[in-house]
């Protein structure tokens, strides 16, 4: 996948299908659909998180997204079960309506079409990606800290009488 120029607008091109899918249209894409998210959908969302993963280890264009589709999961989950709430509001939107599209059949480009089917699943996940990455590097180191604080300490004691 690639950007490039058609007209004055900017598109994503896929090299195997030569479809274009417009960043432009992926963003009005997650705009709108960050602006109508609430707390519920971002539970639905959780909630369909194995069909969301599934789907993007099935489709070889969605499969190098499968760690970042995974964090973007662990975010969600983390905003909702209230352990991290410094993110704006339009990122979990973003990111919600990002993974949900991937579950939409008949999109922008419908998945049934052959090569061409998932190009603007990727589209729309690569671009929010993008939009939200200090977010989301923010998100990053928040879990490390708290991933290394919850390791139990090397060497500590064990309760065992020292030799």
């Amino acid at each position: 996948i690639s950007l490039g120029l058609v007209g004055s607008e900017m598109c994503i091109r896929d090299r195997d299908s030569m479809k274009w899918f417009s960043a432009r249209r992926a963003k009005k894409i997650l705009d709108d659909g960050a602006s109508q998210v609430d707390e519920q959908q971002l539970e639905d969302t959780l909630a369909e998180r194995q069909k969301i993963l599934d789907k993007v280890v099935q489709s070889r264009r969605l499969a190098p997204y499968l760690n970042q589709a995974s964090i973007l999961f662990q975010l969600l989950q983390d905003y909702v079960r209230g352990n991290y709430r410094e993110i704006p509001w339009w990122t979990l939107g973003a990111v919600a309506t990002a993974l949900t599209y991937i579950l939409i059949p008949l999109d922008a480009i419908p998945d049934a079409i052959p090569v061409a089917g998932f190009i603007d699943d990727v589209a729309v996940l690569k671009l929010c990606l993008e939009l939200v990455s200090k977010d989301l590097d923010s998100y990053r180191r928040f879990r490390d800290a708290r991933d290394s604080i919850e390791e139990p300490v090397r060497g500590a004691d064990d309760g065992k009488p020292q030799a």
